[in-house]
């Protein structure tokens, strides 16, 4: 892609949606974008090696790009990760077993604040191949976020945690957003309300 725009239209302005799955589990908190990236995922990984294609092409081509680190982010509709695997666990079910201990923690982004952001990312950032946090800054434990679903969706049963975490799992996220809060970018929909909207949605 890099290249077609490089021949056919270099002055493209071209956005990479990277992951904060490329900091794997970070050495500090909040993870700002300078830290070291050691990602513990094959996706973590090619995150990674797309991110330096974006500055490569800027640096030797002089391409407009820049690569946003995408952390939690969902919505209704999406039909994967924490979210839907909560829901299909409990249809039915008395005791919901989880990985992990529930004291991990993610920064989960709506995706009205995340499609918000990169509209402010695309008119007014520098696209000097640089990479950006996407995300609320707040950092909120599994088991709360866990609790706060399943009383949307009136969801009675035990909640279990297993004590282990998988291969891949990072343990504590939350980001640093200064490069974009300083473009302009504040996040509207707080968590509950966005689980609300999630939540909403599979009712119907």
């Amino acid at each position: 892609m890099l290249d077609a725009i490089r021949l056919l239209n270099a002055s493209c302005k071209f956005i990479n949606l990277s992951s904060a799955a490329v900091y794997g589990n970070p050495v500090s908190l909040p993870v700002v974008e300078s830290q070291l990236l050691n990602p513990v995922s094959p996706y973590g990984f090619h995150k990674d090696m797309a991110e330096n294609v974006c500055k490569e092409f800027h640096k030797l081509y002089d391409l407009n790009t820049c690569s946003v680190r995408v952390f939690s982010a969902y919505e209704p509709g999406l039909k994967k990760q924490l979210f839907w695997d909560l829901y299909k666990k409990s249809i039915d079910k008395n005791e919901v077993e989880l990985f992990g201990t529930g004291n991990e923690t993610r920064d989960f982004i709506y995706i009205s604040d995340l499609v918000h952001a990169l509209k402010i990312i695309a008119t007014k950032h520098s696209f000097n191949g640089e990479s950006l946090n996407l995300g609320t800054g707040i950092e909120t434990s599994i088991k709360e976020v866990v609790t706060t679903f399943y009383k949307e969706l009136n969801y009675t049963g035990t909640i279990k945690f297993k004590g282990t975490n998988r291969i891949g799992d990072p343990i504590n996220w939350v980001a640093q957003i200064n490069k974009i809060t300083d473009l302009g970018f504040q996040p509207q929909v707080s968590l509950p309300q966005g689980l609300r909207k999630y939540a909403e949605w599979l009712k119907k």
